[in-house]
């Protein structure tokens, strides 16, 4: 606990400092969008200090052949609606909010510190969880908005080496921060902060069709979908092997912005009520097989500092742990067939509540593990 308290004092002071340094520049500075249709495009993002192409891959939300656009040409002599160009514009210049963003991510360092030092310790876990989780999606979710997301910080990182991100200070700092809050304890961000993972959880636990809990679909195909889904967004990106280049296909399945429903795209607007309905049947369908960083927080898990640990020599073998599992990440940890790289583990806690020999801790894990040893020994 101790080390704990420690390390949260840390990890807020850190993000304080980073928080602060992304958006040092911007803050207390009103920027004002330029626009004229005399200006080329390539002009246009330069007096507006974006890239070209971002202001172009928001056009290709619409209609793909905007990346067919000329950057040198003015854009009253475009072929396309000036409007449509401006609120492109208006659409990158709105996600920009330092204030909130800094806030954002201090009040995700807490938040995180407060579920590590005080929740997990508790006896009835799962009843402030299901509080806890309809905080997250009325803070981080409606109050808050869309962005930042853990989602985003993963596939803007790639955006800035395609040239399609204005700021790769604010993207790169970014991505550290949602690294350090996953490292603190395994998957601890997207199961206690993340506001569309919360959202699905809460979906979850209405409590309809109880057989549902009992169903889970197999580790290996979740992370199949979810690597070849990644894999698909590299490709796309890129252009490397296919006919198509600059095509986020992240953006297409962005549920984030839910919490802000005018910006969502339209293959998301129309399969919203699907997602509705898979997170009502199914825990976390999005994290579990869409979301990229849901597979980078995976591998983290292999590192992260606090995880789930049986303590053996308490443990009686009732498996009521690996029964009351919302995902095979227990059924992993129980059977011990491998140390790294077992199913995703959202630090839910369910475990050690149902444990009934106190026989599951959620700590340090080479202190559990020494612990381990010294009783066996």
């Amino acid at each position: 606990m101790k080390k704990n308290a420690i390390l949260s004092i840390c990890i807020i002071a850190i993000t304080i400092v980073l928080a602060s340094f992304m958006e040092w520049d911007a803050i207390g500075v009103e920027e004002d969008l330029y626009f004229s249709t005399d200006l080329t495009l390539k002009e246009l993002a330069r007096r507006n200090g974006v890239p070209a192409k971002e202001i172009l891959h928001i056009l290709s939300h619409e209609d793909m052949t905007a990346w067919d656009l000329p950057l040198d040409v003015p854009i009253k002599n475009l072929d396309i609606d000036a409007a449509k160009i401006e609120h492109a514009l208006e659409h990158i210049m709105e996600e920009d909010r330092p204030i909130v963003n800094v806030l954002k991510y201090v009040l995700w360092a807490i938040w995180i510190s407060l579920v590590l030092n005080v929740v997990l310790s508790l006896k009835n876990i799962k009843r402030f969880r299901i509080v806890i989780l309809l905080l997250t999606v009325l803070v981080f979710g409606v109050l808050l908005g869309a962005t930042p997301n853990p989602m985003e910080s993963i596939v803007k990182l790639f955006k800035v080496f395609n040239n399609m991100e204005g700021d790769p200070k604010a993207v790169i700092v970014s991505f550290i921060l949602f690294s350090l809050f996953s490292v603190v304890g395994s998957k601890m961000l997207c199961s206690w902060g993340c506001q569309l993972g919360t959202l699905q959880e809460s979906i979850f636990n209405i409590p309809i069709f109880k057989k549902k809990y009992k169903f889970q679909l197999p580790f290996v195909v979740s992370l199949s979908i979810r690597l070849s889904l990644f894999i698909l967004f590299l490709l796309l990106l890129f252009g490397v092997g296919v006919g198509i280049k600059n095509f986020v296909i992240y953006h297409h399945v962005n549920y984030f912005k839910i919490y802000n429903v005018h910006d969502l795209a339209v293959f998301a607007l129309y399969s919203s009520p699907i997602f509705v309905l898979a997170s009502l049947f199914i825990y976390r369908p999005f994290c579990q097989f869409i979301c990229p960083f849901g597979l980078y927080s995976w591998l983290l898990e292999n590192v992260a500092i606090n995880k789930i640990k049986i303590i053996e020599d308490k443990c009686t073998k009732c498996q009521k742990c690996v029964e009351i599992c919302p995902t095979q990440a227990m059924k992993g940890i129980y059977e011990k067939k491998r140390r790294y790289f077992l199913p995703d583990c959202w630090s839910c806690g369910a475990c050690i509540e149902v444990c009934p020999t106190n026989a599951i801790k959620y700590g340090y894990n080479e202190e559990l593990a020494r612990d381990n040893k010294i009783r066996s020994g």
